[in-house]
């Protein structure tokens, strides 16, 4: 449920039973304007050093920015960015996607603001801690304790001790209605900087109900004495709420994420690795799947027979059977002459029948091909013959409008042979969906299988994946060709259907179903987490033969492919070929089974906990166990007819909107109609316009415009099935035009009130890939509500889903029967094997154990008299180490331990460092490296942000001095592939608009953009670029900002090619050839083989060309030999040697090249053995506190190690040598050079103005 995250207590070891805290209690603010508190003048405020702390728990969908504290100068009417502002704020050029926390600052000396964010969107209702400090030099932002930013921008004190009286600090919003719309809590203010391990010490004490100490401690907010504290706006009537909140009583993060390419939880490594170890979550299921058998009136000409069903059943099992899966079957006869005469389509949309375009999905006879549109139709007298009581084939197209009616009359033929038209209720075809309709079969009971035929002989079949929208009603269930059912050579392609009904993905999905070679889910190597998810299937494209596909054209990057899984179900060889499933194919269809299907199976087992319980907090007496839900996340023993599988804790009924309705006239196709908002939230990629969604774009085309007109505007209408006493409101808008404020977007919603009474909620802010929640008033909404309807201005909106969750203690829930859990343990317990929990709740404290004694505990669900298979089991020894401890176990496994059980702090709930995360210490503090401006010795290959373009150890790296491209335009200018790439700047596919400020840092061809949605280019581009110093060149570096892929691009798109040539200095080309470019090897990296038998050449310039208008240079390297140039070495005369030292050929007879002193300060310097002669190497490890920077361009680089080779000091590679920082001392960590030059200066200025 939406707000039960853990708020991820840090628990002191050995810490004995304490007396409950009293009952928290938090600010609720609504987002309305004026609504923002002000602190009262009497409180001194920090004006050099501060560090604000809080919990809160916002709303999904705020006003960008949403100010949650901010330090104001109500003096000033000039400049209104003076001070700090802890808020939300999206990240995204064109608004409305990406929120996430910022931390702003600017002192009244600054000549900018500066604003550091969090690494990711923020996650609506769910506790989260905020920190910010500044110290005078440096700002950090801490979420949940992890730093996750930093900068040194900002320098001195934040004000004057003489502006002071301007200074006010305001909470839940500003002046300028910025307003915040959630829960604070336990809001405190320093006047330090206070460390992260003191940071994290204040969230252990506010969990544990303790008072934080009192130096430096301006106030904390407790709301016992709220308006000798703070006062409302001007413009405000009163204070915020103040409400009684309730925490949940869990250490464990019980949120279990599928990885990116995932859906569910059964794509959850930690998830699916279970059912892979686990035979038991493997057991024998027996699944019902019913075949529809359609006759005529008159019980004859069936679509499928006897045979073929008793046929395909046998097959069936004999491949499911040694995977513990077996089929029950069930034949439905459907006596139906109308049904049994018609062509049933399976993949054709009846609406392209007839439109001037062939399609050949629909090219069948009973269509009229296409209803002509596959057909040369010729000109005929149709006059003569329009409503002559004949059917005349030659007339019956589209184009004659299908003679005129005459075709569909069933008195004047038989129209099951000559009705054509999509739009007459005589047609002889009907496409899958409607037959689906027609049937209204029960689709969560048993696996469906229907009848359909295809204009193409390859299609033979279609299934409903177990996360779509369809899957247990009436629409869903798989779809076969008749004439492959059951046939000899053809029984696998029902046993593939299945699989993907179960939850599997083809074989090749990784190479041949990717939207671009750049697709996060490209499979590389078998993985649990790309591609099919399977990492016991490898990469593989598509082929019928059975053996590895023969080498081919590069399939990004692939040149051949082994070992593949040709003989898999899921692969598309012939039958004579497939005969198997890999282990986690069959861990993932029992996984399906269990989380989505339980009611096909005639067994009521509950589904089981996939995890181990685990390990929370323990004392010398006693360990505390907690446990995730079961994987269905079913709380309340199922009951046919009832509302208790919508049920969760606290008797809460939560569902999504069960019917939609709008008065906007539907799309033909289908798409963007009120169903779409039916159901589950299924948009894949927010924020990109989706045909599985509600908009009124649909009816654009059928309406004058404008399609929404103000000031209602369209409006979409969502019932649920059970009337309830909401609590609380989701919505996924999921689209918006760029042009509109979301708050006009969403210009309203209606609560729809069984008593007829409506009540408007108004405007909403939202943000297009966070859904919108909205915490419904009791005091107007106390009565039960039966739908909703939203209203929006934007004709091009669109709504995924809808969700409403009820107060607690639903009267829907009152009758249900809660699951209960049984822990069991070996040893057992002195009461036997096993304990009872019969509350729902997820804990249990073990007080019958002794130090140093092993201890193995299971956790089963218990619904009625059915037992769910064991958990895994947690081993435990009393008194040794457990993740969670603060103590990392290597032995374990563990790279982290920060004392909790809870992810996105840096160190994830089963104590592994997070992506992108360093942790230090016991217990670990976590902090976001990738950006934070210190280059630490592992990220030096791959944070450009931090150490700027890694150059491997013996090469050196020269960037691009000029430049001259095809396509020059001051909106594309070629200047800036000039020098090093853009640090902050990311390679991007699929890029649908290139006007959001990419020019400032790479070059593309802005003059050749197609408008036509076409990506090719009537001529090359090429990028022209030269260097300073010619080099023998050892390779090219190509830094892409874009790969050539394009929005609209289909699965058919190659990746984009570019060509590269070098030029010597004689002006002689050398082809480096073709290179395919893709974001996933970004920088590439074109290598010279220099022909040994030929004279080495120095390299000048660089052509590169390419014919994309959607490939971004943001720049070019040529890499060379380090201390070693091969045509120098080659006129080394007799007596000669060459000295890489000094590049040149020297007598042998010459010494060798000395060294120069090393005086760093703050430094340690060590030597190897050979001291300070020619060939030593240096260390140069600035002390503890005291960090080196390095200028590199215009972007400073720090580090605290730094190595080096005597006789350049240098390491090289484009390594800066200690000469060139022999004047750069090791400083303090908290301050940068050219801050204490501006503070001398501030200081030198201050004694000038005083005479001093």
């Amino acid at each position: 449920v939406a707000g039960h995250r853990s708020r991820g207590a840090r628990r002191r070891r050995k810490r004995e039973t304490a007396p409950p805290p009293p009952s928290p209690r938090a600010f609720y603010f609504r987002g309305r304007p004026g609504e923002a508190l002000k602190l009262k003048a009497e409180l001194d405020l920090p004006r050099a050093h501060f560090t604000v702390g809080a919990w809160l728990r916002p709303e999904g969908g705020q006003r960008a920015p949403a100010v949650l504290a901010g330090l104001y100068d109500k003096c000033s009417y000039t400049v209104l960015d003076r001070g700090w502002v802890l808020g939300i704020n999206n990240m995204s050029d064109h608004g409305k996607r990406d929120p996430r926390y910022f931390f702003s600052l600017k002192t009244d000396r600054a000549r900018k603001v500066t604003t550091i964010t969090d690494h990711r969107s923020y996650l609506p209702n769910q506790w989260v801690h905020l920190a910010i400090t500044y110290d005078g030099h440096l700002m950090k932002l801490y979420v949940n304790g992890a730093q996750v930013a930093t900068s040194g921008e900002q320098v001195g004190s934040i004000f004057s001790s003489l502006t002071s009286k301007c200074k006010v600090l305001l909470l839940g919003g500003n002046a300028l209605n910025q307003n915040y719309r959630g829960y604070i809590e336990h809001f405190s203010l320093w006047r330090t900087a206070r460390s992260q391990r003191e940071i994290l010490t204040d969230m252990a004490l506010v969990t544990h109900g303790e008072d934080a100490p009192l130096p430096q401690l301006v106030f904390q907010e407790t709301l016992l004495n709220v308006k000798s504290i703070w006062s409302p706006m001007k413009d405000s009537p009163s204070l915020p709420q103040i409400e009684s909140i309730s925490h949940p009583d869990y250490l464990l993060d019980a949120g279990l994420e599928p990885p990116p390419c995932g859906q569910t939880v059964c794509d959850n490594v930690e998830v699916i690795t279970s059912y892979n170890n686990l035979p038991n979550f493997r057991r024998k299921k027996v699944v019902r799947y019913r075949v529809v058998n359609i006759y005529d009136d008159y019980h004859r000409n069936p679509t499928i027979s006897q045979k073929q069903i008793e046929f395909q059943h046998r097959q069936l099992n004999d491949a499911f059977s040694p995977y513990n899966i077996t089929w029950e079957l069930e034949v439905l006869e459907v006596k139906n002459s109308t049904l049994r005469h018609r062509l049933i389509l399976a993949n054709c949309d009846i609406n392209k029948i007839g439109d001037e375009n062939c399609d050949p999905e629909c090219n069948h006879t009973l269509t009229g091909y296409d209803g002509g549109d596959c057909r040369h139709v010729r000109h005929v007298s149709f006059n003569r013959k329009k409503h002559n009581g004949v059917c005349d084939m030659d007339c019956n197209y589209e184009k004659y409008y299908f003679d005129g009616g005459d075709c569909c009359n069933p008195e004047i033929t038989d129209v099951t042979r000559t009705c054509f038209d999509p739009h007459s209720p005589h047609r002889a075809y009907l496409d899958v969906k409607e037959l689906k309709n027609l049937l209204n079969l029960n689709g969560s009971t048993h696996l469906n299988i229907f009848f359909a035929n295809s204009s193409e002989e390859e299609l033979a079949g279609m299934a409903t994946f177990p996360w779509d929208k369809e899957a247990l009603v009436h629409l869903g269930g798989i779809v076969l060709n008749p004439s492959f059912y059951g046939i000899p050579g053809h029984t696998h392609t029902m046993i593939h259907e299945i699989g993907h009904s179960l939850g599997l993905y083809h074989v090749f999905k990784g190479i041949s179903e990717i939207f671009s070679c750049s697709d996060p889910c490209m499979e590389t190597e078998p993985s649990f987490e790309t591609g099919d998810l399977c990492h016991d299937t490898n990469p593989t494209p598509t082929h019928k033969v059975c053996g590895d596909p023969a080498p081919g054209n590069d399939m990004c990057g692939f040149r051949s492919f082994q070992n593949t899984p040709f003989n898999n179900f899921m692969s598309y060889a012939d039958d004579d070929c497939t005969n198997s499933f890999t282990p986690n194919q069959v861990a993932r269809m029992h996984c399906y089974l269990d989380l989505v299907y339980q009611g096909w199976q005639p067994e009521k087992k509950p589904a089981p906990i996939a995890l181990m319980p685990q390990t929370v907090d323990w004392t010398s007496s006693s360990i505390t166990l907690e446990w995730f839900p079961p994987i269905d996340r079913h709380y309340f023993e199922r009951e046919v007819g009832s509302a208790c599988d919508l049920c969760v804790e606290g008797q809460v009924l939560v569902q999504y909107a069960f019917s939609a309705s709008s008065p906007m006239p539907c799309d033909p196709s289908g798409h963007w109609s009120p169903r779409e908002a039916e159901g589950h939230p299924d948009v894949e990629q927010p924020c990109k316009p989706d045909v599985r969604t509600w908009s009124p774009n649909s009816a654009v085309k059928q309406i004058v415009p404008p399609a929404c007109p103000e000031p209602q505007g369209c409006y979409l209408e969502l019932e649920f099935q059970y009337p309830v006493i909401p609590e609380s409101l989701t919505i996924w808008v999921t689209y918006v035009s760029p042009d509109w404020d979301s708050k006009e977007a969403v210009n309203n919603i209606k609560l729809l009130m069984v008593s007829g009474r409506n009540v408007s909620l108004g405007p909403q802010n939202f943000f297009c890939d966070i859904p919108l929640t909205i915490r419904l008033d009791h005091t107007k909404v106390n009565e039960e509500v039966y739908g909703i309807q939203i209203y929006t201005l934007d004709e091009h909106l669109e709504i995924d889903a809808a969700m409403i969750s009820s107060v607690p203690q639903s009267k829907w829930c009152a009758h249900c029967r809660a699951i209960h859990y049984k822990v069991t343990r070996d040893p057992p317990f002195q009461k036997g094997s096993s304990a009872f929990i019969s509350d729902l709740s997820r804990k249990f404290v073990d007080t019958e154990i002794r130090a140093g004694n092993q201890y193995t505990y299971w956790v089963s669900v218990l619904s009625g008299t059915e037992e769910s298979e064991a958990s895994p089991p947690l081993t435990y020894v009393h008194g040794s180490g457990y993740c969670g401890d603060g103590i990392i176990q290597r032995d374990l496994g563990e790279e982290c331990d920060d004392m909790n059980k809870v992810n996105g702090d840096g160190c994830s709930l089963f104590c592994k460092q997070e992506l992108s995360f360093k942790c230090i210490d016991e217990p670990s503090r976590c902090y976001f490296h990738d950006g934070d401006g210190v280059c630490e010795e592992f990220e030096q290959t791959t944070s450009i942000m931090d150490c700027g373009v890694y150059t491997p150890k013996g090469f050196l790296d020269q960037w691009a001095s000029n430049v001259s491209v095809s396509h020059q335009d001051e909106r594309c200018p070629g200047l800036v592939v000039i020098g090093q790439p853009a640090a902050n700047q990311i390679c991007r596919t699929k890029v649908p608009d290139f006007s959001g400020g990419i020019s400032q840092y790479a070059w593309y061809p802005c003059t050749a953009m197609p408008f036509s949605g076409s990506p090719m280019l009537p001529q090359q581009t090429f990028c022209w670029l030269h260097f300073s110093q010619p080099m023998v060149a050892a390779a090219v570096i190509i830094h892409l900002v874009t790969d050539g892929t394009w929005a609209q691009m289909d699965l058919d798109q190659k990746e984009e090619a570019i060509s590269v040539q070098l030029i010597d200095t004689k002006n002689q080309s050398h082809d480096l050839g073709t290179h395919s470019l893709s974001c996933r090897k970004n920088p590439l990296i074109v290598p010279v083989i220099h022909d040994l038998s030929q004279h080495f050449y120095h390299t000048q310039a660089i052509l590169v060309t390419f014919s994309s208008p959607y490939v971004a240079i943001s720049g070019v390297a040529l890499r060379s030999f380090h201390n070693f140039d091969p045509i120098t070495v080659s006129n080394c005369q007799s007596g000669q040697t060459y000295n890489p030292a000094e590049q040149s050929c020297v007598h042998n007879s010459c010494e060798s090249a000395g060294c120069q002193e090393l005086e760093i300060e703050n430094a340690e310097l060590s030597f190897t053995a050979k001291g300070r002669n020619h060939g030593a190497h240096c260390n140069v490890t600035c002390k503890t506190g005291y960090i080196l920077q390095i200028q590199r361009d215009d972007d400073p680089a720090r580090r605290q190690v730094f190595h080096g080779d005597c006789p350049s000091w240098g390491r090289g590679g484009g390594e800066e040598t200690l000469e060139q920082i022999l004047t750069e001392d090791c400083f303090p960590i908290t301050a940068d050079v050219y801050q204490w030059v501006l503070i001398i200066i501030l200081i030198l200025i201050t004694r000038v103005t005083l005479g001093l």
